[in-house]
């Protein structure tokens, strides 16, 4: 058993870790300071085992911890939010969808558009926190596939459903319509009352602070241009 200290969300956190997958997946993580001690059983592991093939037990270790540091960071007004979250100039843009729908390709397309300017917080699942009526999301190592995450954090701009289209359409859609798609990207724990009510209240209070854009697209740059456009149309009247 290996324990050592991390910060995500710049929140504290000691996790005591059976395997060594953990330890090197949250190395960009670590910090001095001790904070909420998580571990996780042999047969909490094993219950997160639901695959059609069964994964290495370091994987499954690390979504069990994960799980619990996302239910621990609820008391620090903090979620986890499925989507592909990238900043430009200092700004975060969060696109979500359902996995497959092509999150990461797109927020490729814009590293590609932006170069330098475009930095990748977090391409699965990174943490939101509120702080008064703003909203920031931070890099996590939990960050898909491709592993592309920052350990920073970003003020969100925008936060928009993505939708394959033929035709590169982005619009700015209501909480109301927005709310049915986020609710099913967010982490919802089932167990206590009190946590889920606290999740649902966050994401009531992201809707109506982040303006929210429904965007079918390509795989094109003129997706991107799509997308950049409808966010700033503010800036451009």
């Amino acid at each position: 058993m290996t324990v050592k200290n991390y910060r995500f969300a710049d929140i504290p956190f000691t996790i005591a870790m059976h395997t060594p997958f953990l330890e090197k997946q949250c190395r960009n993580y670590e910090a001095l300071q001790e904070g909420i001690f998580i571990s996780v059983t042999e047969e909490e592991i094993e219950r997160e085992n639901v695959f059609a093939e069964p994964f290495p037990k370091g994987y499954l270790e690390s979504l069990a911890i994960y799980r619990k540091i996302s239910e621990a960071a609820l008391a620090y007004d903090t979620f986890l939010f499925h989507c592909s979250a990238i900043a430009v100039d200092g700004e975060a843009y969060l696109f979500t969808a359902p996995s497959g729908t092509g999150k990461s390709t797109h927020t490729r397309l814009w590293r590609e558009y932006f170069g330098t300017r475009a930095v990748m917080i977090n391409d699965d699942k990174p943490l939101i926190r509120m702080e008064g009526d703003a909203f920031y999301v931070y890099g996590t190592p939990w960050d898909g596939k491709h592993r592309l995450s920052t350990n920073q954090r970003a003020p969100i701009r925008a936060i928009c459903i993505l939708e394959r289209g033929e035709v590169n359409r982005a619009e700015r859609i209501s909480p109301a319509e927005a709310y049915p798609s986020l609710y099913r990207q967010i982490y919802r724990p089932q167990k206590e009352r009190e946590k889920m009510l606290k999740t649902l209240n966050l994401l009531r209070a992201v809707t109506e602070h982040v303006p929210l854009y429904r965007l079918q697209c390509d795989i094109s740059q003129g997706a991107v241009i799509a997308s950049w456009e409808a966010f700033h149309q503010d800036d451009i009247r």
